[in-house]
């Protein structure tokens, strides 16, 4: 689930606890850097080496992690794919269990939170985000166990950072990040080659 961070995390894990035959584990695990989805999202499948391009998008063993689709080929070899969450949701009971039964592992991609809390239009509104987010991921949990499935991980790409406050410009660097070849420049994070640390900037 794109920016589930861990509060969310185990607010949900009580959630589902509280209904009758599901027990869960609550694990921290750590993201990795920079935090954001193309990354977060190709760590999270079988791979020997991530590669980030200068377009930003990342390949994993040298094939595009970018999309449902190219995931589902990476993941083929393993007896496993990928699905949107609201395509397994759409699915009728006989087409889930049928769907379950033809894989060993099912990567089901969910984005309700970071679809809302990534922009800077609609990111006031990412609380009720999370709110319908766990009820989806309820929903999708039972819709799983209908299908006869027993052990389920959820879990994130990142999280996300919350200031509900407007930011004083002493808040923000002053730094005008320099390096040999940047690809990417974000509110959070750069990306590229041989970038010059400074007091700021690591």
């Amino acid at each position: 689930s794109d920016a589930l961070r861990y509060e969310i995390g185990e607010e949900l894990s009580r959630t589902i606890e509280a209904k009758d035959r599901y027990t869960t584990d609550l694990i921290p695990v750590l993201s990795v850097l920079p935090s954001y989805t193309q990354l977060g999202m190709a760590a999270m499948l079988p791979h020997q080496d991530l590669s980030i391009l200068k377009n930003g998008t990342v390949q994993v063993d040298g094939q595009s992690a970018s999309g449902t689709e190219n995931r589902a080929k990476i993941l083929a070899p393993f007896n496993a794919t990928a699905i949107r969450s609201a395509d397994l949701l759409n699915m009728s009971r006989n087409e889930s269990r049928e769907f379950t039964k033809n894989n060993q592992i099912i990567y089901i991609y969910h984005n309700q939170i970071d679809a809302v809390g990534d922009k800077r239009e609609t990111e006031g509104r990412v609380f009720e985000a999370v709110e319908d987010g766990m009820d989806e991921l309820v929903e999708i949990l039972k819709k799983l166990t209908n299908a006869n499935l027993s052990n389920i991980i959820i879990t994130a790409d990142h999280g996300f950072i919350y200031q509900n406050r407007p930011l004083d410009d002493s808040e923000f660097t002053s730094d005008n990040i320099q390096g040999d070849n940047i690809f990417i420049r974000n509110r959070r994070f750069v990306i590229g080659k041989d970038l010059h640390p400074s007091g700021s900037f690591k």
